[in-house]
């Protein structure tokens, strides 16, 4: 169970159609156990001390808590955000299933922002002492292990790139192809995906203002590149938006 000091009090109840075991996940091969012979799998599982729900809004875990836990998104999605000296959230990420969330409290044994639910999420809670036991008798687990915090390490890398040198059209065609190819590559972009952020926190993560957001949506949906139906975004034209996206 976890403790009342790691994370902010939430649903038990699991997501419906969701496994109750990794070895029948659908977001495995995106995982943290991906690619674990079936001995070692079972032994990744007793480490998720439990899955827990979350409602819209509901926070995962705050500013400052003790790192008891590592998690991983298995439905839904999850931003992370931190307060800025006037009060104002600042949007730091959004994590998708699949993807391991927690890895900047590793240094100070304390997370270093909010975790929020961008809609009904599930996540595993994994636990960091049992995690970091079994990652020392597998060695497989240890380089997936890296992979991911490489992948993490590029990807915010890349954000701060992105922020300090390109401008609206840029930051929103790289941020819309990001989340297009998240869990496809090498295969082509989705379609069609659903933007379970709101533009506020979009132009929060991409340093822009609100109404940036709106009216380089619009442009992209005036040339033909997307289309805009309430949240769902469907792709008409992948490549221009990448050409955009790399652009100088």
């Amino acid at each position: 169970m976890l403790s009342s000091t790691s994370a902010v009090p939430r649903s038990e109840q699991p997501s419906a159609g969701l496994p109750s075991t990794c070895h029948a996940c659908p977001t495995r091969e995106h995982c943290l156990p991906a690619g674990l012979d079936p001995a070692a799998l079972h032994s990744f599982e007793h480490t998720v001390e439990r899955r827990q729900h979350l409602k819209r809004h509901e926070r995962l875990y705050r500013y400052g808590m003790p790192l008891e836990h590592l998690f991983i998104v298995a439905s839904g999605q999850i931003k992370t955000e931190r307060p800025m000296p006037d009060g104002r959230p600042q949007v730091l990420g959004f994590y998708l299933p699949g993807q391991l969330l927690g890895l900047d409290a590793l240094s100070s044994h304390t997370f270093c922002c909010d975790a929020v639910a961008l809609c009904d999420s599930t996540v595993c809670a994994i636990s960091y002492a049992m995690l970091t036991s079994l990652i020392q008798q597998r060695s497989t687990l240890l380089l997936r292990f890296h992979a991911l915090f490489g992948t993490e390490l590029a990807r915010q890398q890349s954000n701060m790139l992105l922020l300090g040198n390109a401008k609206a059209p840029q930051r929103l065609a790289a941020f819309l192809m990001d989340l297009a190819t998240s869990h496809h590559a090498p295969a082509p972009p989705a379609p069609s995906f659903e933007l379970r952020m709101s533009r506020d926190d979009i132009a929060s993560h991409l340093g822009l203002a609100l109404e940036s957001v709106s009216r380089q949506l619009t442009q992209f949906r005036a040339a033909g590149l997307l289309e805009v139906q309430n949240r769902r975004i469907e792709l008409l034209d992948a490549d221009a938006l990448r050409a955009i996206a790399i652009s100088s």
